[in-house]
């Protein structure tokens, strides 16, 4: 099976030529190996070779607060649920999550409107165990802080260097774990989650993998609960079994009939 192949295969990536191409240099410069069949046997063969060529054509890029309408959106109703008497901690799951950018502004959100951690559990999953690994650490560079209202770094974050270590206690929040949400066993506890997010993933998907995709997250998230997904993602999302919210800018959903 060719690189690209088996790439979509696993990731779900729709991948260019050029863009694998690329990566499948570099990892044979990285070997090294010199012959392009051997290292298809290879790839074949390895998953650690795999999972090498995978972290290449990944883009695990967001920040904190990135749409920050969905963070409100999303406390907001976590609140209102606390409010009527929860009987168990709320679940909300960020996939993929990153650098820990997105749940961690999660944490952070449900802190500042006074959600005791106690009353909700967060998991965040990605497919990079680099990006998971930089999540874990909770340090963050400038680039990580984008916009004008950065009250939230003075309050969660020290300055270390010319970075930002997230305080323990945010960090403590968040478990994080390798995981893909393509693979069946990822969503095999159905209406797990209250909210979910995942936002500018399916936007690099083929419509089969998308509706694959969706069917997944659709699985995990109870009847009643809310599903945040990027601005160009919505429609497919409609296509789909979920229904848009009115929640200006936060590009929330629930699913039909719910």
């Amino acid at each position: 099976m060719k690189a690209r192949d088996l790439l979509q295969q696993v990731t779900g990536l729709n991948l260019t030529e050029a863009v694998v191409g690329r990566a499948v240099e570099r990892r044979m410069q990285a070997i090294p190996l010199a012959d392009a069949r051997a290292y298809e046997r290879l790839l074949a063969t390895s998953a650690q070779e795999l999972s090498a060529l995978t972290e290449l054509v990944v883009v695990p890029e967001s920040w904190m607060f990135r749409d920050a309408e969905a963070f409100v959106a999303a406390t907001a109703f976590i609140v209102r649920r606390l409010d009527a008497g929860a009987v168990r901690p709320l679940r909300i799951l960020s996939v993929p999550c990153a650098g820990g950018e997105e749940p961690y502004s999660m944490a952070m959100s449900l802190q500042s409107a006074g959600v005791a951690g106690a009353d909700v559990a967060i998991d965040a999953v990605d497919l990079s165990q680099v990006a998971l690994a930089r999540a874990r650490a909770g340090r963050y560079t400038r680039n990580a802080f984008r916009g004008r209202h950065l009250d939230f770094r003075d309050r969660f974050f020290t300055a270390v260097d010319a970075e930002f270590q997230i305080c323990e206690e945010i960090r403590g929040q968040v478990a994080f774990d390798h995981a893909n949400l393509l693979d069946p066993a990822f969503s095999s506890r159905p209406g797990y989650y209250d909210v979910i997010f995942c936002r500018n993933l399916l936007i690099y998907f083929d419509d089969p993998t998308v509706a694959a995709a969706i069917a997944s997250l659709a699985r995990l998230l109870a009847d009643d609960g809310i599903l945040f997904a990027g601005y160009a993602e919505v429609p497919a999302f409609c296509r789909n079994g979920f229904a848009a919210l009115r929640a200006p800018g936060s590009f929330a959903l629930e699913k039909t009939g719910a």
